[in-house]
């Protein structure tokens, strides 16, 4: 009985991806896959035929136009031109254009070039003549004019020229992304990616396996894809992003399906600290209104596929309906005492708020002494406190919850109610960036940008920047913008900054509003 139960519900999930991919095509995608492996003059790659193949029917999977009707395999450099010329073409009218590569990429002179299958060696110029700029791709996709151009480029294998060609490099230069433009690198710049020992790299076969996990945006979907190369590879290969703001939202595999209660949760849950409830008591699989309506963004007790609320976005009226009927229905749900609790908030009934806080805290939810400790530091119902505002954040910190470590980190850094201790600050930040919090993204990637507490360094701080605008973060938008406005680590470019400013604003980053404010006078 276990069996058909568990196909009923493979079927049934099955059929979900199904409607959900539907409704997400209505838009035109069109792709280009190339992998090349047949090499006739430099050394052949076992993986990048198979690598493009899977990337080619997963693609079709979730509704792009693939020129060619499948991957394209072992191109020389006429019919790499051939294949741009069909892309061009094929991408008139069309609202997203994706170009993907497997084979081998190199860099000469900050200039990034695709290998064909038939280049020779001989002396430089030859060489650059019969191999594909890749400015020449970026300029096919943006004179089609498509909303979102994605290049996924798992180019960065060894140097098949090595030192026969001192110019050339192995790996890939750091690219700036035209406008509407995300460019995924399997590795970092001018790093050497793994080409794998199983049929497929480590870059496709988490690209392949996350491009179709539902309800992931485009920021969210390649950390997803960072974090299993990092895992897979242990630490060697990490893979890289570069990005312009994109307008609007694009999901691969279309938004994940919205229920009044859900089950079942796609998502793997993160391990639960010692400390926690257990999971029996947290149900994390458990999904309510009360947790769309008013759960904390990056609060590890609720379900990983939730997004989350700020305390001044929660619709009180709805929330409070909807926190009560959880608190009724599932008693012994702490998280449900806990969001009730940022309701009152919400509504500065702040007694009520420390009351529900309490009852959560009391059973060892830590985010409710997080919270608590908020109260302090912002004077909601009590004096400002900051001491006491450490003191609460310390035990949320204590019990393992990540936001508490950027909260404390913050007064650790500024010395706020408390003595200023810089390494401790730093030492906090990293633990919760590791755990993912954009926050802790943002405050460490400023100190980094700054020069405060840790040697500045431009490239740490752009990182950590990047890393938290792949999870949607403002804050890490408005850095990025900094840094190209003031020309940190990189050429000043105001359009850019502009770009990243103004992406932040829309996100409702107050900071940002101010530097676009500064740009204009």
């Amino acid at each position: 009985m276990a069996r058909c139960s568990g196909l009923l519900s493979r079927v049934i999930v099955a059929a979900f991806l199904l409607c959900v991919a539907t409704a997400a095509h209505a838009e035109k995608r069109v792709a280009l896959v190339i992998g090349n492996s047949a090499y006739q003059t430099v050394e052949k790659l076992p993986n990048p035929a198979a690598d493009a193949k899977l990337m080619s029917d997963t693609l079709l999977s979730l509704g792009f136009f693939v020129v060619g009707g499948g991957a394209q395999l072992d191109l020389d450099k006429d019919g790499f031109d051939a294949a741009l010329k069909k892309f061009g073409t094929e991408l008139i009218g069309a609202d997203v254009a994706l170009f993907y590569f497997a084979g081998h990429g190199v860099e000469a002179h900050g200039q990034n070039y695709l290998v064909p299958v038939d280049v020779r060696l001989a002396d430089d110029g030859d060489v650059f003549a019969r191999m594909v700029d890749m400015s020449r791709v970026l300029d096919t996709i943006e004179k089609s004019g498509t909303r979102i151009n994605l290049l996924l480029l798992d180019a960065c294998r060894n140097n098949p020229f090595r030192d026969r060609v001192p110019s050339i490099s192995a790996g890939l230069a750091q690219m700036q992304a035209p406008a509407g433009t995300f460019i995924s690198f399997a590795t970092q710049p001018r790093s050497v990616s793994f080409d794998g020992d199983d049929g497929h790299s480590p870059y496709t076969r988490a690209l392949a396996a996350t491009l179709q996990h539902p309800g992931l945006g485009l920021f969210r979907t390649f950390n997803e894809v960072g974090l299993a190369v990092e895992k897979a590879t242990q630490g060697r290969q990490l893979p890289w992003l570069s990005s312009s703001p994109i307008t609007g939202n694009f999901y691969f595999a279309g938004k994940a399906a919205s229920a009044p209660v859900q089950q079942v949760s796609l998502s793997p849950e993160a391990p639960a600290s010692p400390t926690r409830l257990s999971d029996d008591v947290l149900r994390r699989d458990l999904v309510t209104d009360c947790d769309r309506l008013a759960g904390m963004p990056n609060d590890t007790g609720h379900a990983p596929s939730l997004a989350g609320i700020e305390l001044d976005g929660i619709n009180v009226p709805q929330a409070t309906t909807a926190c009560n009927e959880a608190m009724q229905r599932y008693p012994d749900v702490a998280r449900f005492l806990f969001e009730a609790g940022r309701v009152a908030n919400a509504r500065k009934d702040y007694a009520e708020a420390r009351r529900l806080y309490d009852k959560a805290a009391a059973v060892g939810y830590p985010m409710a002494l997080n919270n608590i400790g908020g109260m302090y530091e912002g004077g909601q119902g009590v004096r400002v406190d900051n001491a006491e505002a450490a003191r609460w954040y310390r035990k949320a910190v204590e019990a393992g919850e990540p936001i508490a470590m950027v909260d404390l980190g913050w007064l650790e850094e500024t010395g706020h109610g408390v003595a200023r201790n810089c390494a401790e600050a730093v030492q906090l930040y990293e633990t919760a960036v590791k755990a993912g919090v954009p926050s802790a993204m943002n405050n460490l990637g400023l100190l980094y940008l700054r020069g405060q507490c840790v040697r500045r360094d431009y490239n740490e701080a752009r990182r950590l920047f990047e890393q938290g605008i792949a999870l949607g973060d403002a804050a890490c938008m408005n850095g990025m913008g900094v840094i190209y406005n003031e020309g940190d680590g990189v050429p000043r470019n105001a359009r850019l900054a502009r770009q990243w400013y103004e992406k932040a604003a829309s996100l409702g980053d107050h900071e940002a509003r101010q530097n676009l404010t500064e740009m204009r006078r």
